[in-house]
């Protein structure tokens, strides 16, 4: 373990240099989640495939996120946060990753109008695909009470968006790998914020998170892409520590 972390720490130290900001100093970044992998997952791997240094703290409980909710410190009341300079806090995990990759000298997010909408466009269609399923889940959260989602309506409607919706959506990211030359999603030469949203919430799916660990087997491309996302060399060093 100690020699796995000592070349990640080498290698880590050398890709910085090459994948930040040329010229200018980086800002003091700060991310604060669960232990878990979850929304904050996508922003620790685009982090660490831009080299660039952050403090990666996790609640100890809940009761400590709790307390950051209440006193004001989240604009949002939500977690991922990200803490600049110890002053400013952003919050949102798409516009945490576009501010992200600004920062960075890798083309995570094109300087390209059209081909950065393309990209928000992907990232937004996240949204539409589990909107129904974090319903089911988180029922209280989103003003459901347990009286009008019962526990067999949210049965009946996990079933159906494991049949038909997720895997409606799921179609549209295969046909979009489909038409790409390169085997990301926007069709760019290397991974864009797209690809490091989407492919932890394709991970999770295989885990079982939706319900049906199987739901990705019809999409051979979205497949590929976990494949290819995984076998970069900063995304599976940041993995084996």
């Amino acid at each position: 373990l100690m020699l796995v972390e000592s070349l990640y720490s080498q290698k880590y130290n050398k890709l910085n240099v090459a994948n930040t900001m040329s010229g200018e100093s980086l800002p003091k970044l700060k991310l604060v989640y669960f232990d878990i992998k979850g929304k904050g997952e996508p922003i620790r791997l685009l982090l660490n495939y831009l080299g660039i240094p952050f403090e990666d703290y996790r609640f100890k409980s809940r009761d400590e996120f709790m307390e950051m909710k209440t006193n004001g410190t989240l604009s949002f009341g939500q977690v991922p946060a990200l803490f600049v300079n110890d002053e400013t806090v952003l919050v949102q995990s798409a516009a945490i990753m576009r501010y992200i990759a600004k920062l960075g000298n890798k083309k995570t997010y094109p300087d390209d109008l059209i081909q950065a909408a393309v990209v928000d466009a992907i990232m937004d269609l996240e949204a539409d695909a589990f909107t129904g399923l974090r319903v089911c889940k988180y029922s209280t959260r989103m003003g459901f009470s347990t009286d009008v989602l019962t526990e067999n309506v949210v049965e009946d409607t996990k079933k159906l968006l494991n049949a038909e919706i997720i895997p409606k959506h799921l179609e549209n990211l295969e046909k979009l790998l489909e038409k790409s030359k390169t085997g990301w999603l926007a069709n760019t030469e290397s991974p864009t914020i797209a690809d490091f949203f989407w492919v932890p919430v394709l991970d999770s799916l295989v885990e079982g998170w939706s319900g049906d660990s199987n739901i990705l087997d019809p999409f051979p491309k979205l497949l590929e892409l976990r494949k290819k996302f995984h076998e970069i060399e900063q995304v599976a060093l940041y993995e084996q520590k």
